[in-house]
């Protein structure tokens, strides 16, 4: 049997890291069952050693739900490159096996000084990386970094819905209950074992998000669309349409299994992407079609478009004047606010500026982080 090499053993516990990153609840003894059956020579099949990790690291729903994807995001980099330096060692050394047996003495001996360098090397240029990626406009992404950003993306993305789950189980717990912790400790000799607590009744947060998919909005709907995938697994009451020259109510394609068959969805069904704008035309449908059921003073309503109006501006101002009035909170995400010296000076925006509660950027990841503050006062 093959033994597991440094650099796998080395590549499993930077995957054990990802994964805690990604709020999966890993402790030693998880690790070291990891490495028992890497010993074991699972990791030798793919497939074998997904399905065993799986079994080892995944203790809820949601890790259960996300493994598969991030398994192959870390892993199939690795396996295609140890194949190809299976393949290139063979002939290697069916053509210099004397001087490949030489420099790989050579690299052993100088490993641990190299290895350290390599190290700490790629820290700093990863911290570097990452900076450069969550700054950059979604319109500006290179076709080399877009892999790179929806990794990114990904990570940052779940981060910020675990941050959402403990804060809205933090607040569902409310003050604790002096009295009634007291007189539940009387049973067990006077010792605060549980306590308990004065629970506040919370209203249902609700909120819908109304996303431009017209042609001048196409390089940010993609992120847009992931963004808002990620939120819906933490709003009791999420709703989602997509709009250019027409509505199209997309709530019921997020509940398929997994991210590939959403998108897969949203593509076949949203027949306006990429097309025209009338955003007062759009709008006018949701407050008919929609409106008596997805709108009150406990919902908020984002609306994410550059606000390129080429349909009626008066249609558009009503529109957006008669949302504001039914719903609680009002915000509007513009990307073209990310670029330098913007002012909202189409008449789009002038006419519907008036009516919102916020007015804020999307053209990056990290002006969509910046909107968890806005959201958690839903």
């Amino acid at each position: 049997m093959e033994t597991v090499d440094q650099t796998f053993k080395e590549r499993l516990i930077d995957f054990t890291f990802y994964c805690r990153e990604r709020q999966f609840m890993l402790g030693p003894q998880d690790t070291r069952e990891a490495f028992d059956i890497a010993e074991r020579g699972y990791w030798l099949d793919r497939k074998l050693f997904q399905y065993s990790l799986k079994a080892i690291f995944c203790k809820r729903k949601e890790h259960f739900d996300r493994f598969d994807e991030m398994f192959d995001r870390f892993w199939s980099r690795y396996y295609q490159e140890k194949l190809e330096a299976r393949k290139k060692a063979i002939k290697q050394i069916k053509k210099e096996p004397e001087t490949d047996t030489l420099i790989f003495l050579g690299a052993k001996f100088n490993k641990p000084r190299q290895e350290k360098e390599q190290k700490e090397a790629k820290q700093t240029k990863g911290a570097n990386e990452q900076l450069r990626l969550r700054m950059t406009d979604f319109s500006k992404v290179d076709i080399a970094d877009k892999e790179r950003l929806e990794e990114l993306a990904e990570e940052l993305f779940h981060q910020m819905s675990m941050r959402f789950k403990r804060r809205l189980e933090s607040a569902n717990k409310g003050r604790i209950d002096i009295r009634r912790t007291i007189r539940h400790s009387i049973s067990k000799g006077g010792l605060m074992l549980d306590l308990a607590y004065k629970k506040k009744r919370r209203e249902k947060r609700k909120v819908v998000f109304l996303l431009d998919v017209s042609g001048s909005m196409d390089t940010y709907s993609y992120y847009l669309l992931r963004y808002v995938m990620v939120l819906r697994k933490y709003f009791r009451e999420l709703e989602f349409f997509t709009f250019s020259t027409h509505l199209t109510h997309v709530t019921p394609m997020l509940r398929a299994e997994n991210e590939e068959q959403v998108l897969r969805a949203v593509g076949k069904n949203v027949h306006s992407w990429s097309s025209g704008t009338k955003i007062g035309e759009s709008l006018s449908e949701f407050l008919s079609k929609y409106g008596h059921k997805f709108l009150s003073q406990k919902h908020i309503v984002v609306i994410l478009s550059d606000g390129l109006e080429t349909g009626s501006v008066t249609q558009l101002k009503e529109a957006v004047g008669t949302i504001r009035r039914k719903c609680r909170t009002l915000i509007w995400l513009n990307p073209l606010k990310g670029m330098k010296d913007y002012q909202p000076i189409q008449q789009g925006m002038v006419n519907v500026m008036p009516h919102l509660d916020a007015f804020e950027s999307a053209h990056n990841l990290e002006s969509l982080l910046k909107l968890e503050k806005l959201l958690m006062d839903v």
